[in-house]
């Protein structure tokens, strides 16, 4: 092919130009080698090397605007009158431009001649690299930036969503089995949290996956800087409402026969149904999968919607499904037991749960012969402690209907003593090592399952030192009702039992003239402790379940060493990692009442002994009760962040937060500060004389 013919340009000196301009519509090959190409249906080039000829049009954006023309380089005035005067048809210009008139090429010459020459025009470089510029970054320099850009981007609707069930299951392995180990053991590590950083793409078909999405959507993006607003609260709380109702409906798919849509006859002799699809965990059933989300979707009801009826509703369900396939009587050994066994109990602590929450007595016999399913590995002693505070809650319900009904009953006095015994006997293990427990903390990168059994211990402990002070709690305290909201057995205050004290609590006036209600009604009762001693009970087990709530493992999306306590969910964030399943938050309720009900009685005995003793002991006495008062005040503040803590997640959660919110605040933030509402409450509760 013949070489293009140039001929020098004048305005760049030392540079030629084609005769002919480049052909805007260069095939393929020619634009790959970069060589010019003629234009033509099949182009010279390829028709010399063979090669296909085809056109494809650029993806730069078409044709290139300049912002301005390339400014010219001076030259002579006879140099341009000669190049005019000159047409092409006259001028052959060869590769050195021998060819050229004698004029010019002695202009030429001159001009290499000249100081400088040789070097590079700084204009016309500039220029080049300007069009050079243009062409390439062609769209970028028709958009105009305006004021708006230099303003903040606008933070994403990101939630902690997934892209496959994979990472699903190592999200539920980093935040719920740490609380709840429901499924087996994992198969790989290190479980890492990988969320989508953009809109949901995935959604599950298993009822599992799906409840786990509902818990895990609600714990906010790491990405999302402020997930307190109201409108990121809204979007996850719809999106884990979304997840949890498709949850119920792949569970009541799980659960057809399909006979019973086709084939109703065939269907009473077909049994459990059967399902297909693959599991969501190598070593569960696909059948387990409805049970298991049936059991997460009831801490769901709780803790973020609050409907204990709905909570309780959901542990029926699955209690229901676990037995008909007989979970409660599965002995045999297979590469399924452990799942069989883990859906077997976590199921049947839930329905205690709700019990427990509901303040009613268990649908359930605890001690049923039929449950013959062997413990988990290490879930011996949190089962106990189930029982164990699901019998207090019993005992509170049956005291109370003693109390209203005025009858003489001797059986509280042995049940109370028997039910402090089992609390003390249980204890004992929590404190000392055992072979499935490891002996110290384990640290944020274990597996998730040693994670796990030190978290039941503390889970354990916790709950029998709540089932502790509902034991005592009467007897200490007459069970008086300081919440506006009625928390678990705590029992709500009615508006005749209110003044005008903060909004947060009961404050009844002081009745001297009579004796308190609550001396009348308990005079037939005989307790086998005395006042003083159930209060110090309590005191020791509110300050443990404070200490205990602190301890708890927080999640490691990242599998590293957290370089603060309480971690956060990134770098750039100040959100704490929120903690999941609080199954124990009524427990927590438990030891604020505790401590509220210990500080106003700490300021009626005070005050009593200051009144009817000498003066000279009121000022130590008065010194003894700011140390006490700011101890307890230190422990509800403790107790407040741990709920708060759960409220970054868990919405219903957040009221309880609230409640101890009104007390800290309503009482001075240390119960010491407004005397004459203690002495109030000292007054009608008896304490003060």
């Amino acid at each position: 092919m013949e070489d293009p013919k140039t001929i020098p340009d004048a305005t760049r000196p030392g540079h030629r130009k084609f005769s002919k301009p480049p052909v805007k519509l260069a095939c393929l090959a020619c634009r790959t080698l970069r060589i010019r190409c003629d234009g033509l249906e099949r182009c010279g080039n390829c028709v010399a090397r063979e090669t296909p000829c085809s056109y494809v049009p650029s993806k730069r954006g078409g044709p290139r605007i300049r912002k301005r023309k390339r400014p010219l380089t001076p030259v002579s005035g006879s140099m341009d009158t000669s190049l005019n005067s000159i047409s092409n048809d006259e001028v052959e210009v060869d590769g050195l431009g021998l060819g050229l008139p004698g004029s010019i090429w002695l202009d030429q010459l001159f001009t290499l001649g000249a100081p400088g020459a040789g070097l590079r025009s700084i204009e016309s470089s500039v220029s080049e690299i300007e069009q050079i510029f243009d062409e390439i970054f062609a769209e970028d320099s028709v958009r105009i930036p305006s004021e708006a850009e230099d303003e903040p981007a606008v933070e994403p609707d990101l939630l902690q969503t997934y892209a496959s069930d994979e990472d699903i299951l190592d999200a539920y392995y980093v935040f719920i089995h740490l609380y709840c180990p429901l499924l087996p053991p994992p198969e790989r590590l290190p479980a890492r949290n990988k969320p989508v950083y953009g809109p949901p793409t995935y959604r599950p078909s298993s009822p599992l996956a799906l409840a786990v999405c509902a818990i895990l959507s609600l714990i906010p993006h790491p990405e999302v800087r402020q997930p307190s607003k109201p409108e990121c609260i809204k979007l996850r709380r719809e999106m884990a409402h979304s997840y949890a109702q498709s949850a119920l409906e792949a569970v009541e798919a799980d659960l057809e026969l399909l006979d019973s849509a086709s084939d109703p006859s065939r269907a009473l002799s077909e049994g459990v149904a059967q399902c297909t699809r693959e599991p969501f965990h190598v070593k569960v059933p696909v059948g387990l999968e409805a049970v298991m989300a049936l059991v997460l979707l009831s801490s769901y009801e709780y803790a973020q919607r609050g409907n204990i009826q709905k909570m309780c509703n959901r542990a029926g369900q699955a209690l229901t499904a676990a037995m008909s396939v007989s979970l409660h009587e599965t002995v045999e050994e297979d590469g399924f037991a452990e799942a069989r066994r883990r859906a077997w109990w976590m199921t049947y602590m839930t329905v205690c749960q709700g019990s427990i929450v509901s303040g009613m007595p268990p649908v359930i016999n605890l001690y049923d012969p039929r449950f013959v399913t062997p413990y988990p590995k290490g879930w011996k002693l949190l089962i106990e402690a189930q029982q164990t505070i699901l019998e207090a809650t019993t005992f509170v319900h049956d005291l109370n209907l003693t109390i209203k009904s005025q009858y003489n009953a001797p059986w509280i006095s042995k049940r109370m003593m028997d039910l402090d015994s089992q609390i003390t006997y249980l204890l004992h293990p929590c404190r000392a090592t055992s072979p499935s427990i490891p002996r110290f903390p384990p640290t944020p990168t274990d597996s998730p399952e040693i994670i796990a059994l030190q978290s039941m211990k503390y889970i354990a402990e916790i709950k029998l030192h709540s089932a502790r002070i509902k034991t005592h709690r009467f007897c200490a305290f007459q069970d008086a009702a300081i919440f506006r909201r009625r928390h678990c057995d705590l029992h709500a205050t009615t508006p005749s039992s209110t003044t005008s004290a903060p909004s947060c609590c009961s404050m009844p006036g002081p009745q001297p003239q009579n004796p308190p209600p609550s001396q009348s009604r308990n005079s037939r009762i005989s307790f086998p402790f005395s006042s003083h001693a159930s209060s110090k009970i309590c005191l020791h087990a509110a300050l443990n379940i404070t200490n205990l709530l602190d301890n708890l493992p927080y999640p490691n999306p990242t599998n590293e060493i957290p370089l603060t306590r309480p971690p956060y969910l990134a770098r750039h964030s100040r959100v704490e990692i929120p903690r999941t399943m609080p199954s124990f938050a009524c427990c927590a309720m438990q030891a604020s009442y505790a401590m509220m009900m210990l500080g106003m009685k700490a300021r009626g005995s005070v005050s009593s002994s200051s009144s009817g003793g000498t003066g000279g002991g009121s000022s130590g006495s008065g010194r003894s009760l700011d140390g006490f008062v700011e101890e307890l005040r230190q422990s509800l503040r403790g107790v407040w962040k741990v709920l708060g803590n759960y409220a970054i997640a868990f919405e219903a959660v957040g009221g309880m937060r609230g409640m101890l919110s009104l007390i800290l605040g309503g009482l001075g933030m240390g119960m010491g500060a407004d005397l004459r509402r203690l002495d109030e409450i000292g007054l009608s509760m008896g304490w003060l004389e």
